[in-house]
C-alpha cells in the first residue's frame, strides 16, 4: 500500500506528459505549419479557396504579359497570352511550371499573405511577378527553333539574369487540358514537349566544352595559348582512339588554333597533360555539375570519375566534351558567363521582382556569386581564342558587323542518331553584355544548324 502514492504520481506524470506532447503537436500543426498547409497546392480546400483569390500575373522584363487572369462564374482562372513562347515557364496548370513554383506568391498565400492588403481590396489578391526574361529575344528563339528539338539559354553574365529560356518542341498551354485525348497525346508525344530542355536536358557538350578545358589548362600553368600540339587526324591518346573533325588532321598547331578550329586530338592531349586531379578541381571551381537552383526543376550534370584507376581514357574524352560527360544547356551558359564575367561564377536567377498590386516591391531577385574560378588573364586568353574562332575558324557565321563576338561552335556525338549541334557565344568582347548557348538535337556536325539561331538571338539581345 505504501507504493501506491508513488505509482499514482508516475501515472499522473505520464498522463501530463502525453497531454503536453499532444498540445505541442497541435500547436505546431495548427499555428506554425498552418499557413503553409492552407496554401499548399495539393490541399483540396486550398484549391477551392484559390478560385476566390484574384491571382497575380507574370510579366517579362520588357513588359509582356505571359500569365494572365480572368474571372469566370466559377472564380478566377489563369490564361496564357504568350501561348507556346512561354509554355515551359508558365506550365499548363497549377502543378507545372511557375504556376507550381510560385504558387504561394501568385495567390498571396503562406508567407506572402497580407490581411491588410486583402482588406483594402475587399477580397484576397496575389502578387504580380516580373521575370528577367527578354520577351523579344524569347519570341525570336522560339520562332527559330520551330520544327527542331533542343534548347536556347541566354544570360546577362555580370548579374546572372536569365534573358532567354526556350525549349523545343514547345506547346500551347491553353490547349493541353482541353480534353483527355489531347492531354494523353501530349504526355505520350515521343518528342517530349513537356521536357524543359534548357534545365532538364542532359547532353554531351562536345567541342564547346573545350572552352572549359582551355581555361583549366591555362590557369593551372599546363599550357599557354602558344603551346604546340600535333594532329594527324586520328591518334591514340591514353589507349583511347581519338578522331579529329578534319580527317587529314591539322598537323602542328597552337592551343589557340586548336580551339578556334575545333581539334579534338589537341584537347585530348591537353586533358591528359592536365591530369585527373586538376581537371576535377576546375570542374568544382566552375560549378559545372551544379543544378540551376531556380524556381523551376533542373538537373545536375554528370561526369565519369576521371580519378578512378580506369579514368585516363574518360579524362581524354571529357577534355573535348565526350565520353560520360553530360551537361544542361543552362550549365554551359553559366560556364560561358564565367568567362564573360572575368572568371567570377554567378548562379543565374529568373525572378526579377514580386510586387503588390499597388506597386510596392516585396521581393527583388539577384544572382548569387559563387567564387572566382580563374583569373582575368586566363579569361582574356580564352576570349582571344574564341574571337579567332569567329574571325578565322569554325564560328565565322557568328560575326556581327560593328560588334566583336567571341564564339565556339561544335558537335557532340551521341548513341541515338546524328550529332547534336552546339553554338556558344558572348558579346561584345571586353565588356560582354550577353551570352547565348544553343543546342539542336541531331542537328549534324560543326554547329551549322545552331549558328543561325544563336546569331539572331544574340543580335536581338544586343539591340535591347
Amino acid at each position: 500500500m505504501r507504493e501506491l502514492p508513488s505509482n499514482i504520481t508516475k501515472l499522473s506524470l505520464l498522463v501530463l506528459l502525453g497531454y503536453l506532447v499532444v498540445a505541442i503537436l497541435l500547436g505546431y500543426w495548427q499555428v506554425i505549419r498552418a499557413p503553409a498547409l492552407r496554401a499548399h497546392p495539393y490541399n483540396d480546400r486550398a484549391q477551392q479557396r484559390a478560385h476566390a483569390i484574384e491571382p497575380g500575373q507574370i510579366h517579362t522584363a520588357d513588359g509582356q504579359l505571359i500569365l494572365a487572369r480572368h474571372k469566370t462564374p466559377k472564380g478566377w482562372v489563369w490564361a496564357y497570352p504568350g501561348r507556346e513562347v512561354y509554355a515551359h515557364l508558365t506550365g499548363y496548370n497549377y502543378r507545372t511550371g511557375l504556376q507550381w513554383a510560385l504558387y504561394q506568391p501568385l495567390l498571396g498565400l503562406g508567407k506572402y499573405e497580407d490581411a491588410w492588403r486583402n482588406f483594402l481590396h475587399g477580397h484576397p489578391v496575389g502578387l504580380d511577378i516580373t521575370l528577367t526574361i527578354d520577351g523579344a529575344a524569347q519570341a525570336t528563339a522560339t520562332r527559330l527553333m520551330r520544327g527542331k528539338r533542343g534548347a536556347v539559354a541566354a544570360l546577362e553574365p555580370n548579374t546572372g539574369a536569365i534573358l532567354v529560356l526556350v525549349s523545343a518542341p514547345t506547346y500551347d498551354p491553353g490547349e493541353v487540358l482541353d480534353n483527355r485525348i489531347t492531354y494523353e497525346m501530349f504526355r505520350g508525344d515521343p518528342n517530349s514537349p513537356e521536357l524543359n530542355r534548357p534545365l532538364q536536358g542532359l547532353y554531351p557538350p562536345g567541342s564547346v566544352f573545350e572552352i572549359f578545358t582551355a581555361a583549366a589548362a591555362l590557369e593551372s600553368g599546363v599550357a599557354t595559348p602558344r603551346s604546340a600540339f600535333t594532329c594527324a587526324g586520328s591518334e591514340t591518346v591514353a589507349h583511347t582512339l581519338v578522331k579529329c573533325r578534319k580527317a587529314s588532321g591539322h598537323g602542328r598547331l597552337s592551343l589557340s588554333w586548336a580551339l578556334a578550329d575545333s581539334c579534338n586530338i589537341a584537347f585530348a592531349q591537353l586533358g591528359q597533360a592536365l591530369g585527373p586531379l586538376r581537371f576535377r578541381k576546375y570542374v568544382k571551381r566552375f560549378h559545372l555539375l551544379d543544378k540551376g537552383n531556380l524556381s523551376l526543376p533542373s538537373k545536375s550534370g554528370k561526369m565519369a570519375d576521371v580519378t578512378a584507376s580506369q579514368g585516363e581514357g574518360e579524362l581524354v574524352q571529357a577534355a573535348f566534351g565526350q565520353g560520360a560527360t553530360l551537361l544542361t544547356p543552362l550549365a554551359v551558359a553559366r560556364l560561358l558567363a564565367t568567362i564573360a564575367n572575368g572568371g567570377q561564377v554567378v548562379q543565374p536567377y529568373l525572378v526579377a521582382s514580386m510586387k503588390e498590386s499597388g506597386g510596392r516591391v516585396v521581393y527583388r531577385g539577384r544572382g548569387q556569386r559563387l567564387g572566382q574560378a580563374v583569373s582575368q588573364q586566363t579569361v582574356a586568353d580564352v576570349e582571344g581564342m574564341m574571337v579567332m574562332a569567329v574571325e578565322k575558324g569554325t564560328a565565322g557565321a557568328m560575326a556581327i558587323p560593328g560588334v566583336q563576338v567571341a564564339a565556339k561552335t561544335g558537335f557532340a556525338q551521341n548513341p541515338h542518331g546524328a550529332p547534336h549541334s552546339w553554338t556558344a557565344a558572348l558579346a561584345p568582347v571586353g565588356e560582354p553584355q550577353v551570352v547565348v548557348v544553343v543546342v539542336v538535337e541531331n542537328g549534324g556536325p560543326d554547329g551549322d544548324v545552331a549558328v543561325p539561331v544563336a546569331h539572331e538571338v544574340l543580335k536581338t539581345l544586343l539591340q535591347r
